[in-house]
């Protein structure tokens, strides 16, 4: 009698733990409080521009030329449906990707700091299946916070609308939609969540994941920079695309698109004109999240495991 158990079967005993680990832990929830927070204050102070503006507060005997009309308008639109969705994705590839660094760094290094993952590979050796759990736990918890997320602009958006008059306009189209903008969000978070978890397993340790994954990310922000440069030839525009931030500012303005908005409006020193197309922006993103996902696998699959470090 073969008691074998599959390795397709331990990695969903494997994936349905991690997914408690994750829903369990207090930094988890911690950390989704406070993007939930920040995501409510700037919409928040998008509402108290507009109605200042306008003159909300002071039935239009006093308003404030804050910003241009065009940028008012944008602005409208982020504070009702569906252009909400697009900056409500806005803040999940923002400030969320710092706090998804935290996380996956959290997930992976606290295995380290509190020695449990040798007993855990003690109990179910197959290193490869404990990190696609891993990952894959990380992923799904991530695609729930965006629908929480989702589901808190919305309530924002029919809140301050209302007080501000403005049209609401959600079709079967744009529901269709918000499935393809979090596949999209989540791709633009991978790279990012996998490279913490290459520097958490090599420094076997939640700060060390924590450090890589900021640190890169600072310096790829740093490096969209050089975007700017690419309008002085095409050859170097070439080249600049191949770095990260490029892609993934290709993503993010396609997701605000979708539902109506447009990121230059707001953001002058962004020109959409120089990043490369979105098929180009899948594959290089796919391509570093590939590399950073090899780095985590070779590391974890070589390493000497021991107890807290």
């Amino acid at each position: 009698m073969n008691t074998e158990i599959s390795p397709l079967r331990i990695f969903g005993q494997m994936l349905a733990a991690e997914w408690v680990k994750i829903v369990r832990r207090p930094m988890a929830h911690l950390l989704l409080g406070i993007f939930l927070f920040l995501a409510t204050l700037r919409e928040t102070l998008w509402f108290l521009v507009v109605a200042l503006q306008e003159g909300l507060f002071s039935g239009g005997e006093i308003t404030f030329g804050l910003l241009s009309p065009a940028a008012i308008d944008q602005i409208k639109l982020q504070l009702s449906l569906p252009g909400v969705f697009g900056a409500m994705f806005g803040e999940i590839n923002g400030t969320g990707g710092i706090l998804a660094v935290i996380l996956a760094a959290g997930l992976f290094g606290s295995d380290f700091n509190w020695g449990t993952l040798r007993v855990l590979l003690t109990r179910m050796p197959n290193r490869t299946i404990y990190l696609l759990a891993k990952v894959t736990a990380l992923q799904l918890a991530l695609l729930a916070a965006m629908a929480i997320t989702l589901f808190l602009g919305t309530g924002l958006a029919l809140i301050f609308g209302g007080l501000l008059g403005l049209p609401q306009r959600l079709s079967v189209i744009d529901l269709l939609l918000v499935p393809v903008g979090m596949l999209r969000a989540l791709l633009v978070l991978l790279p990012y969540t996998l490279i913490a978890c290459v520097g958490a397993i090599v420094g076997r340790s939640v700060i060390a994941g924590v450090s890589t994954g900021l640190i890169f990310l600072v310096f790829d922000v740093s490096a969209g920079s050089l975007n700017t440069i690419g309008a002085i030839d095409p050859f170097i525009r070439s080249l600049v695309n191949l770095l990260l931030q490029p892609n993934i500012n290709r993503l993010i303005i396609e997701n605000s698109r979708m539902f109506g908005l447009d990121q230059s409006v707001l953001t002058s020193a962004l020109d959409t004109a120089l990043l490369p197309p979105q098929w180009q922006a899948l594959i290089v993103i796919l391509v570093y999240s590939l590399i950073f996902g090899y780095s985590a696998y070779r590391t974890l699959n070589r390493q000497d495991i021991g107890g807290a470090s």
